[in-house]
């Protein structure tokens, strides 16, 4: 996860780069104040919106104790405020739990062997944002999503029936966390971006069976799509 931890921190330099290149060589009352520039098209005069929305699916890759690779898809969606503060809710859901197989976990003193149980579940909440420089073509975004979550394992006695109700509930927990990030986003066109960036999930107090309390505290790398009004 350390790569992933500075390999964004090298793409938010170029993205600051490219910021600090714009040009600003007009004078102020030449230049559009209000305008919100792309990658595919120079920008328009528009009057500047109070109020924007925005909605898009959201992909994550992150590792859980054992270096479990994990991905998550998410769904976002918000207002925006004079564009560069925004409130919204976002969710995310484990979809890879058939390969999160933890093995050793519980024995069972029936059958004399230990179950292997798969990890399933997600987290979603409140999500804040704010956004630097947010009509450049590149810009930095800082979100901040504080909510809850739940995570159980799941027993399946027959493996050729991988549903949930050919499974034993072994443990289950709900749990607070807070996920702090940081974001590079293009301006593709008026109505659409797209953000690569990088944050961090901390859940204060884990509590499943014969599993570390700090067992999900690790770095995503996220990818996102936001359809809306900017």
């Amino acid at each position: 996860m350390k790569k992933i931890f500075v390999f964004f921190c090298l793409l938010s330099f170029l993205a600051v780069s490219a910021i600090a290149q714009e040009d600003y060589s007009q004078k102020p009352e030449k230049k559009d104040q209000d305008e919100i520039k792309t990658l595919f098209k120079k920008g328009e005069k528009k009057q500047k919106p109070q109020i924007g929305y925005y909605i898009g699916p959201e992909f994550a890759y992150t590792q859980f104790t054992g270096n479990k690779n994990v991905f998550l898809l998410g769904l976002s969606m918000g207002v925006t405020v004079n564009r560069w503060f925004g409130v919204g809710l976002s969710g995310y859901g484990i979809v890879n739990s058939g390969q999160l197989t933890y093995k050793e976990l519980v024995y069972d003193d029936i059958d004399k062997k230990y179950k292997d149980c798969n990890l399933f579940g997600g987290y979603g909440g409140l999500n804040l944002e704010f956004t630097v420089l947010p009509k450049s073509p590149v810009h930095v975004t800082f979100p901040v999503l504080i909510g809850v979550g739940g995570l159980t394992y799941l027993y399946f006695p027959d493996k050729d029936k991988y549903y949930y109700d050919y499974s034993e509930n072994i443990d289950w927990d709900i749990f607070f966390l807070v996920q702090p990030g940081v974001r590079v986003e293009f301006n593709v066109v008026k109505f659409f971006r797209i953000g690569v960036g990088a944050s961090y999930r901390y859940v204060p107090d884990l509590n499943l069976i014969n599993t570390s309390k700090s067992a999900v505290n690790q770095f995503n790398a996220n990818l996102s799509l936001k359809f809306g009004k900017f």
